[in-house]
């Protein structure tokens, strides 16, 4: 019964693990298209205090000392300035990682707004890549092991010893 039950939760686990890749993909393009449309605010910010003789260093800077409306503005592009930073870090770190690697990367370093944002969409599929058939077999692999594990535990008071 434990093998069959360890088998069949080694399954889930290897179903669960082989998204992985596909997740990670769609997470990219959503990181990807927030990273364009912040591009293009950041972009319009700098050029705007641009022709006032200013860095975007500087501007900001001086929205540290900002009151009233000008304090709402910069707190509105100080903000933009900084998820753009961020998540265009974030993303060129995923590009720069491996196909393999990349899954493990995210799980470690994703931003909740963007996969709250991914989960809305996502539709689980078979795996079709060598990445995708690497986490299901791993998934497989590591939940097998658990419960193969956590089994042995909860029956070892339930097993016959050998009489030496």
């Amino acid at each position: 019964m434990g093998k069959f039950l360890a088998l069949v939760i080694g399954i889930a686990g290897g179903l669960l693990g082989s998204q992985a890749p596909g997740f990670t993909l769609q997470y990219m393009q959503d990181l990807s298209g927030r990273v364009a449309q912040l591009k293009e605010l950041v972009e319009e910010f700098d050029a705007g205090i641009a022709r006032y003789g200013y860095t975007r260093e500087q501007a900001l800077r001086e929205c540290t000392d900002a009151e009233g409306l000008l304090d709402a503005l910069c707190d509105g592009y100080e903000v933009t300035v900084r998820d753009y930073l961020d998540l265009s870090a974030h993303l060129e770190e995923l590009r720069a990682t491996s196909d393999y690697e990349r899954p493990i990367l995210l799980a470690r370093t994703y931003r909740e707004n963007v996969v709250d944002s991914v989960m809305e969409e996502f539709k689980p599929a078979v795996p079709t890549t060598a990445d995708g058939a690497a986490y299901a077999g791993g998934g497989l692999a590591g939940f097998w092991a658990i419960f193969s594990g956590i089994w042995a535990l909860i029956t070892a008071p339930f097993r016959r010893r050998a009489e030496a």
